[in-house]
């Protein structure tokens, strides 16, 4: 459109005038390049904050898991944790009192050997 017109102008204008439209349409060719350039980053842009968006979301949701596997693993130390440590405990004590029964039935077991012996050492010489 913009050469159509030019080329009318021509027609019955001096040179000058010619290498002024000239100039004038080198400077629209420039900007016509320049914009199309324009218009094709600011594609690549929008595609590109679309991916990261995308990225975003993706990354805030691994972080709502993560924050839910936190809490739930608290929950869990806070509860069966304390539960099982409690067991522990109990056992602990429990088999410690066994093992303090078991080595007070040794003594005694042993103290009544030492009788027995003692008693059937006249008798056995």
């Amino acid at each position: 459109m913009i050469d159509w017109c030019i080329d009318r102008v021509v027609a019955g204008v001096d040179v000058s005038l010619i290498e002024q439209l000239e100039t004038i349409r080198a400077a629209i060719d420039e900007i016509m390049t320049s914009c199309s350039r324009i218009t094709v980053d600011m594609s690549e842009t929008s595609r590109v904050a679309q991916l990261a968006e995308v990225d975003m979301t993706a990354a805030e949701d691994a972080v709502d898991r993560a924050e839910e596997a936190l809490r739930e693993a608290e929950r869990l130390l806070n509860t069966e944790g304390r539960e099982a440590l409690q067991q522990v405990s109990d056992r602990q004590r429990e088999l410690g009192h066994q093992s303090a029964r078991m080595t007070q039935l040794s003594q005694e077991a042993r103290e009544l050997a030492n009788q027995c012996v003692s008693t059937l050492r006249p008798w056995l010489h």
